[in-house]
């Protein structure tokens, strides 16, 4: 089954061949996100070269409990979804390891593992299956460009750097994607994001999110003396 995503240009994949797994255990990537990952271990650095190889496609997997912490380097369990990302930029070490820039591509889910040494192979069905329509979304859209653009939340850093994104060119999903990646820190919403393949759904979470972290900016800029990393008043 080939899967097309479109952001500056057409990504084809193949679902059905599996993918290589990189699995983290506190990096959740969004689709349209980019993240850049030093690529070090030997079993991952021969990963990124099969992949560079391939198609340049690298499936961004979270570790799911704290297994990992005693089984990083056997098999210890995935969660389900999963982030296809493409090698936008690579970097290849004199020593083998990489610096690279992963972009996420859509959403998955792990069906199954198959065996493969040195690192992990999956295979993937993808989540969206049908993209929400522009006029759909007009609604949190609005909202959406008028909570962005208040001017206490202009103040955050992480709002900022959303407000390169409010072309009309860029799709209200595409937007919500990169606003969420932006300003949410919190790996379990990270992941519940990734694993919601609604867009209204995501983009309704964004706005509820927005609106508390206002009001919580402005409770610190009325009676707070401390300073957030953004500058403002947290006390």
């Amino acid at each position: 089954m080939a899967y097309n995503a479109t952001m500056d240009s057409a990504i084809s994949i193949d679902f059905g061949q599996p993918f290589p797994l990189f699995p983290l255990p506190n990096c959740v990537l969004l689709p349209h996100a980019t993240i850049p990952l030093h690529i070090f271990e030997p079993r991952y650095r021969q990963m990124t070269g099969d992949a560079l190889d391939n198609n340049n496609l690298i499936a961004m997997a979270l570790f799911d409990g704290d297994e990992w912490k005693d089984e990083y380097y056997n098999t210890p369990p995935l969660r389900p979804h999963v982030c296809v990302g493409y090698i936008v930029r690579h970097e290849s070490l004199d020593d083998g390891r990489y610096n690279i820039l992963l972009q996420g591509v859509c959403r998955a889910k792990l069906i199954e593992e198959t065996p493969n040494d040195p690192y992990r192979l999956g295979y993937l069905e993808p989540i969206e299956h049908q993209q929400s329509m522009e006029i759909d979304l007009g609604d949190q859209r609005v909202k959406l460009e008028t909570l962005l653009n208040d001017p206490l939340l202009k103040s955050l850093s992480s709002v900022s750097a959303i407000h390169n994104w409010l072309s009309a060119e860029i799709p209200t999903s595409v937007l919500v994607d990169l606003a969420i990646m932006s300003i949410c820190d919190d790996i379990e919403q990270r992941y519940a994001m990734l694993a919601n393949n609604e867009t209204i759904s995501r983009a309704k979470w964004l706005l509820e999110h927005l609106k508390v972290t206002r009001q919580t900016l402005a409770i610190a800029e009325k009676f707070g003396n401390g300073q957030s990393t953004d500058g403002h008043n947290l006390n």
